[in-house]
């Protein structure tokens, strides 16, 4: 963890907001929409959470990006002028009709003792931001050269009204140990996942396998010279039945193993992965075979010799077999027309 938070550390400010998108996205809080913002101009605001499709009329998150050099934590003054720029262009009514509902400082090198307790003592900090507005924020929050920002009675009213327990921070110590870290961990710092848990098929058929079951229920059928009428029957077969578990093994193998990547690493890779495997089996697939059967022991055969990796990580076989189902189930790769 601690070499993973020393390379968040050297972000530059637009690799940081994208980390910080991708983490939001991640990060549980249900968000209809996020936005990165971070730019001239941007309004104190450099990736928001909209919470409802009323967007700034409604309830949002804001994540405020302060990535500091040369070691330096983010301290009160420069913090103060941030959350000044919020009221500010809230009070003008353009920018945005609420104030966020939670405000995250992104402090990759952390924040300095005197910000955090004003953080971890919301009154104090209002307090401190009314005490200290002309000190930083009266010429701090327009562009060097503006206009002064005075504390007008509106906007001493808006921070008077504020819960300042909804501000907080994130370190970059924080940041790569949460859970929702993966895909951005994956995309903008490559960092591969680990490897993802062992998949088992359910004792009852789910509705998520039930196209390509009944593909397979017609392979079995062909194979047999006799229709099989239902995939019980199947399973209760003494020639076919193990070989069916099996498969079934396999397609929730690779839904583990999807459903694990989808939430640790970038989803570009997981496509790249799927796409692999597709393209390294479909010749074998076309191919003229005998029976279904016969095509799906081939494929099943060469999807496990398959070289195939995501992130640099060799998959493990079952997995490889098991997204051939999946694209069965799909209607990519079916087993029987």
């Amino acid at each position: 963890m601690t070499s993973l938070a020393i390379r968040l550390k050297e972000l530059d400010d637009d690799r940081l907001e994208e980390f910080i998108e991708l983490f939001a996205d991640r990060i549980g809080e249900a968000y209809v929409a996020i936005h990165r913002m971070g730019q001239a101009n941007d309004k104190g605001r450099d990736v928001v959470g909209f919470l409802t499709d009323a967007k700034h009329e409604g309830p949002w998150h804001l994540y405020q990006c302060k990535r500091k050099t040369y070691g330096s934590a983010l301290g009160s003054g420069e913090a103060l002028v941030e959350l000044g720029k919020v009221f500010h262009h809230h009070a003008g009514g353009g920018a945005y009709l609420t104030l966020p509902t939670r405000y995250v400082y992104v402090a990759p090198r952390g924040i300095t003792g005197p910000l955090r307790d004003l953080i971890l003592n919301p009154s104090t900090l209002k307090a401190e931001l009314l005490a200290k507005w002309d000190t930083h924020c009266k010429t701090g929050i327009t562009a060097r050269g503006g206009e002064p920002t005075p504390l007008t009675p509106r906007l001493r009213s808006l921070i008077e009204a504020y819960d300042f327990g909804q501000v907080s921070y994130l370190s970059a110590t924080d940041i790569v140990k949460h859970p929702a870290a993966g895909p951005a961990l994956g995309r903008v710092l490559k960092v591969p996942p680990g490897e993802a848990p062992a998949g088992e098929a359910p004792a009852a058929l789910q509705a998520e396998e039930i196209e390509y079951l009944d593909q397979l229920r017609r392979v079995y059928g062909d194979a047999r010279g006799t229709a099989f009428t239902t995939v019980d029957a199947i399973l209760a077969d003494d020639e076919y039945g193990p070989d069916l578990g099996e498969h079934r093994t396999r397609f929730f193998e690779a839904s583990v193993f999807k459903r694990f990547h989808r939430d640790n690493t970038d989803a570009l890779a997981l496509a790249a992965f799927q796409k692999d495997v597709y393209l390294g089996v479909i010749g074998i697939h076309r191919r003229g075979h005998a029976t279904g059967f016969d095509r799906l022991c081939a494929v099943m055969d060469h999807a496990s010799i398959m070289a195939t990796a995501i992130g640099g990580t060799l998959v493990r076989v079952p997995v490889r077999q098991g997204v051939c189902h999946h694209l069965a189930n799909e209607g990519t790769m079916k087993w029987m027309p």
